[in-house]
């Protein structure tokens, strides 16, 4: 180092290597004690939040849920098809599927502006499909939907989704409802 340098307050190459080194070192051990103390407590706070399943979700279904091709109506008042998830209640995909029209749509369907048309105490007494002809049996509520056409229009949208149902047919309570010629 020369005279110059050295009244400049420069550091010879050695001593800032030694300078450098000694602060690297610092650094590596203040994160590898951040790492070992607050690893296993955020591994444990995002377990907890449950986000993992979450995003493993986003990705497939669990065993006991099925995806649904279900209709409603859209904020715009347009009628389309929404995926939702339903838990397998054990009976046949079309029970299920209709519990889950029922139920209304799910949370990812609201932010889509899905509304249903469908009185929400109505429920779903029976379901039989035969000659490809789907019978479904409601509750009696399903008469006091505000929109009964489009009430039903859900029905039968939701019940052709299946390439193996030709035709519906409603009962409520058991009889054949008799709705208004406009249906």
């Amino acid at each position: 180092m020369d005279d110059n340098e050295e009244k400049q307050g420069i550091p010879s190459s050695s001593k800032g290597s030694k300078h450098l080194l000694v602060l690297f070192g610092i650094w590596l051990i203040f994160t590898a004690t951040v790492l070992i103390i607050g690893l296993p407590i955020v591994r444990e706070s995002i377990r907890q939040s449950g986000v993992l399943t979450l995003l493993k979700g986003a990705t497939e279904t669990p065993r006991n849920h099925q995806q649904t091709k279900i209709w409603f109506y859209s904020s715009d008042g347009s009628l389309r098809e929404y995926k939702q998830e339903q838990v397998k209640q054990g009976g046949s995909v079309y029970h299920d599927t209709f519990e889950s029209l029922l139920s209304g749509p799910k949370l990812q369907a609201l932010k889509e502006g899905a509304i249903s048309s469908i009185d929400p105490k109505t429920s779903l007494q029976g379901l039989t499909l035969s000659n490809k002809v789907l019978y479904i049996d409601l509750s009696k509520h399903f008469l006091e939907s505000e929109n009964l056409k489009r009430a039903y229009e859900q029905l039968r949208r939701t019940g052709k989704g299946f390439p193996q149902i030709k035709d519906i047919v409603l009962l409520i309570e058991g009889e054949r409802a008799t709705l208004s010629p406009d249906l």
